[in-house]
């Protein structure tokens, strides 16, 4: 069990630095923008779901090097890397369908990715609504 928490606690500090340095990008990058251009908010959301395909990669590679190294196991007999993938984005967005699911030692991570998620896209939306109100109050 120290094995997978210490391969997913390296996911988390991944994911939550990615985050943050790519909000951090956005903000230089917006700062380029001047009065209320429309597309400089559509690029900042187009950027950030960026990073966040990238954050379930992220811990998509976590459950590869897991189930690799045995000391996980899934629903599904032999899950291919897209199978994490999908796996990863349904926890990653807690949506969870339930047609992977992750079966003994481990599920607690999934609990932490889907955590993981809800913060990161909180943390987005609060940065999204953060940057709209700064670009069009103070420009209208």
């Amino acid at each position: 069990m120290l094995k997978i928490v210490i391969i997913f606690t390296l996911a988390v500090v991944l994911a939550i630095g990615l985050h943050y340095t790519a909000l951090l990008s956005i903000t230089r990058l917006l700062e380029r923008f001047h009065g209320t251009h429309p597309a400089s908010i559509v690029l900042a959301l187009f950027l950030a779901v960026f990073a966040h395909l990238f954050e379930i990669l992220i811990f998509a590679v976590a459950w590869q090097i897991l189930f690799t190294m045995e000391l996980i196991t899934f629903s599904i007999e032999a899950p291919n890397f897209i199978d994490l993938v999908y796996f990863s984005g349904t926890t990653y967005t807690t949506i969870g369908y339930g047609d992977i699911i992750l079966t003994g030692n481990g599920r607690i991570m999934a609990v932490v990715e889907g955590v993981m998620g809800l913060v990161l896209i909180a943390w987005t939306a609060s940065f999204t609504y953060y940057e709209m109100n700064r670009k069009w109050i103070k420009n209208v």
